[in-house]
């Protein structure tokens, strides 16, 4: 499944083919089609994969810390730049299967729901300047949020290449999305985030094959 992954993050999704694929993994074609008919169903397989990643990352310990912020912002770049075929290729996706667009839709408004319930628990506990913010100024911040996580590596793909789309970028994307949200927090916690997020980034390889440090 992983080399499954490789190629399509770096071919694109329609221009790998199951004979490639099952090179790859060193079997038969004819194996390959006794674990999936075809590569929709890798795909599909995939994305299984990453939604149970991004919904693990959409909870966090309450009240929320500067260090969990972070942690939410970093995670979520990662598991996107990992599974970065899917939002690279979505309309060729949700062409092919009207279910992985349904799944992909719903998502993206998850996703963005638990933006919006971070950051009015943030303004709960205190770390907003204003905490009468109208809830409409803070679902836009959610949702600006969200186009940055989406479109962050496709975004560094087409100025400096397929070279940008790594680890490296990871604490500039991070700081990217929270500069969203940073102005309408108090100057001492969004410092703390922003320090959470190069430590975070800076540390161990982060989830799969790379682990963050707590």
């Amino acid at each position: 499944m992983l080399e499954s992954l490789r190629l399509f993050n770096e071919n694109g999704f329609d221009c790998v083919t199951t004979n490639q694929i099952s090179k790859e993994l060193g079997i038969s074609p004819g194996n390959l089609y006794y674990h999936f008919r075809n590569k929709e169903e890798i795909a599909s397989e995939l994305y299984s994969r990453m939604t149970d990643e991004v919904r693990a990352n959409g909870s966090w310990d309450s009240p929320a810390t500067a260090a969990g912020v972070a942690r939410v912002y970093v995670v979520s770049l990662d598991i996107i730049q990992r599974f970065r075929f899917i939002f690279a290729d979505s309309t060729t996706l949700a062409h092919m299967s009207p279910a992985i667009a349904s799944r992909h839709r719903e998502s993206l408004s998850w996703g963005t729901g638990r933006l919006i319930a971070l950051f009015e628990e943030l303004r709960a506990s205190g770390h907003f300047r204003r905490p009468d913010l109208a809830a409409s100024a803070v679902a836009r911040c959610a949702a600006t949020t969200a186009v940055v996580f989406v479109g962050w590596w496709q975004y560094l793909g087409t100025v400096y290449g397929e070279r940008a789309a790594g680890h490296d970028h990871l604490e500039e994307g991070a700081r990217q999305a929270f500069s969203i949200v940073e102005p309408h927090l108090t100057d001492s916690f969004a410092g703390e985030v922003t320090s959470e997020i190069g430590r975070i980034a800076a540390g161990e390889v982060i989830s799969g094959a790379r682990r963050v440090r707590s």
